[in-house]
């Protein structure tokens, strides 16, 4: 599936990236694969000036059964290189089976100190609710305010990261005040990855759920190249749907009939921080073949963002909460930048 290849090759590079805190966000960009010159037939070589010959034809390429094309990739080497090519790439067998045994082994100790680490977590979820009386005074002064807890801690912790805090609508900041506690789990046995769980109070009123999931699965021989994304299906109260808009649209009813209303309420799909627990499916290439350029840039796009913010609350949101919630490690923006260090001044 060279989509399928082309879109879990865009987000492995976006995941290395979001591994270090980026100063600068910048919107995920994708260039064409070559795959798509292939087909298209076209270069990105700049023609020579002057009348030239009409270009060849692109070369055939057949489909199998699948519909999927057959293209191959050694068509261009005689047969002494096919066969040093075959050769590293039954070298590269040897890798590929000790980098899943290392894979394996390295989800296990990530799944034996995520162990270690829910008392700890357990510690701040109690700070932050109020639920543990602090005694230390910290050398400050009392200020008169009553004792409490740290109110919409996840939402401001969440939205001062410049990879996730972008997609964060006002709407979905009414429903993130309400989520108490965010855990990761690490997947063992066949299927690698890992998974994110949100917990919800009991007072919540925008759906019924207490706990949303969100589950990574990954690729065997690679710890950040995505092989699917399932999420939790929000059971969503009545007008309380943010990841949809309702707009009313006029309809006619026959003539003489006025028991039919004058305008009909449709949903419409929106932005919202939600939408990632209903990601896009990656198309097989038959299926790519079917879509237009704008619907495949989307689909990269929307992939890329949902690893993006998955990989971001694992990795730097969880372990570190309460920077985030202070936004003492919060990158500065371009703007915030502009505005603090004018030119001349340092």
């Amino acid at each position: 599936m060279a989509l399928a290849l082309l879109t879990r090759h865009a987000l492995r590079a976006s995941a290395m990236c979001n591994r270090v805190v980026s100063a600068r966000p910048a919107k995920a960009q994708f260039g064409r694969p070559p795959f798509a010159q292939r087909v298209l037939g076209f270069s990105a070589a700049a023609a020579p000036k002057g009348k030239q010959p009409p270009p060849p034809p692109p070369p055939v390429e057949e489909e199998d059964e699948l519909g999927e094309l057959n293209y191959d990739p050694m068509e261009d080497l005689n047969i002494a290189q096919r066969r040093r090519v075959l050769a590293m790439k039954d070298v590269q067998k040897q890798y590929d089976t000790l980098q899943n045994e290392y894979q394996k082994e390295l989800a296990a100790l990530q799944h034996k100190y995520n162990e270690k680490y829910a008392p700890i977590f357990d510690e701040r979820r109690e700070i932050f609710t109020g639920k543990k009386a602090i005694t230390e005074k910290y050398d400050l002064e009392d200020d008169g305010e009553p004792d409490g807890p740290v109110v919409e801690f996840w939402l401001n912790a969440l939205a001062n990261h410049n990879k996730v805090g972008p997609f964060i609508t006002e709407r979905d900041s009414e429903v993130l005040k309400f989520l108490e506690d965010i855990r990761s789990e690490v997947l063992l046995g066949e299927e690698r990855g890992f998974k994110l769980l949100f917990y919800f109070r009991a007072d919540n009123p925008h759906f019924t759920n207490k706990v949303l999931e969100k589950v990574y699965m990954l690729e065997p021989e690679d710890d950040v190249v995505p092989k699917r994304f399932t999420g939790t299906t929000i059971a969503w109260k009545e007008g309380r749907d943010v990841t949809v808009e309702e707009t009313k649209r006029r309809v006619k009813g026959g003539k003489g009939d006025k028991s039919k209303p004058a305008f009909v309420v449709e949903k419409v799909p929106c932005d919202s921080f939600f939408t990632i627990f209903d990601p896009p499916k990656v198309p097989t290439e038959a299926e790519a073949n079917k879509m237009s350029e704008e619907e495949l840039e989307e689909v990269e796009e929307a992939l890329a963002n949902d690893f993006d913010i998955g990989f971001a609350i694992k990795d730097q949101v969880i372990p570190r909460a309460v920077e985030w919630f202070t936004g003492e490690i919060a990158p500065i923006s371009p703007e915030d930048y502009d505005d603090e260090y004018e030119e001349g001044e340092y």
